[in-house]
């Protein structure tokens, strides 16, 4: 629920700031005016098809590179703007008095990240999509962007597993090592496998490298933070019980 919820709160802005930037910049007659997809529960759930609806191709013969630049940039632009208010402006995984809200508030924040790593690195190379348009509109080299971005977003998922996910947990009440290793296990698949696979489905082959990269880091990532978030000091499954006069192991308590 949580994370579908925060799927939406991702996309959706994503979307219709394209479509509001296109309208203001005048290359789309209606901002509200968005392409949905099919009817398909896979659609409604996963929002895979949805679209800002913009005629690009009619922007670039019209001469209207600039605006093209302004309304392809506006959609990561929001999640990347998004993802800072949720990581320090309004940080409710980490201070909220309500568990589900700051487990809402974490999926909220990692749903604007994905957004962003689902274009850098993953498409930085693609032809098509946001990154695509904006170096045919800009002609910026890709390199450039993989470079600088790629390097702002691997330091937000290290921030991710080091600082936000473990803190998240303890306000959110997840205390047990089973529910602790769902949600790492929950988030890594679903960044670095769903997040990827667009790249996947590009024709470049440097598209498909990184995102076949991608699938190859989740066991990686999943060990190298298995001891901090899931056996973290203080927790149950991490203390040892201590050793009783009669040299059994046994509970202080007992």
């Amino acid at each position: 629920m949580a994370i579908v919820l925060a799927h939406y709160l991702a996309v959706l802005p994503h979307e219709f700031m394209h479509s509001f930037v296109a309208w203001a910049t005048g290359i789309k007659s209606n901002p509200f005016d968005i392409h949905w997809g099919e009817a398909s529960p896979g659609n409604v759930l996963l929002l895979y098809y949805i679209d800002e609806k913009v005629d690009y191709r009619a922007a670039y013969a019209a001469g209207k590179g600039a605006s093209v630049a302004a309304a392809v940039i506006a959609g990561p632009g929001t999640n990347a703007v998004l993802y800072v208010v949720a990581r320090w402006v309004a940080p409710l995984w980490r201070n909220s008095t309500r568990p589900f809200i700051a487990y809402l508030a974490f999926w909220f924040l990692f749903m604007q990240l994905a957004n962003v790593y689902d274009y850098v690195p993953i498409r930085v190379a693609a032809s098509d999509g946001d990154v695509g348009q904006w170096v045919r509109a800009t002609h910026m080299s890709p390199w450039l962007i993989y470079i600088v971005i790629g390097y702002l977003v691997l330091w937000a998922m290290i921030d991710l597993y080091r600082t936000v996910l473990p803190e998240t947990l303890d306000t959110s009440r997840i205390e047990s090592p089973v529910g602790r290793a769902a949600v790492l296990v929950v988030a890594t698949v679903v960044m670095f496998t769903y997040f990827a696979f667009p790249g996947l489905l590009e024709d470049g082959l440097l598209s498909v490298f990184i995102a076949r990269t991608s699938l190859l880091l989740i066991p990686v990532i999943i060990l190298v933070n298995w001891r901090r978030i899931v056996m973290r000091p203080g927790s149950p499954a991490s203390e040892t019980p201590p050793v009783t006069a009669g040299g059994a192991r046994g509970h202080p308590n007992w």
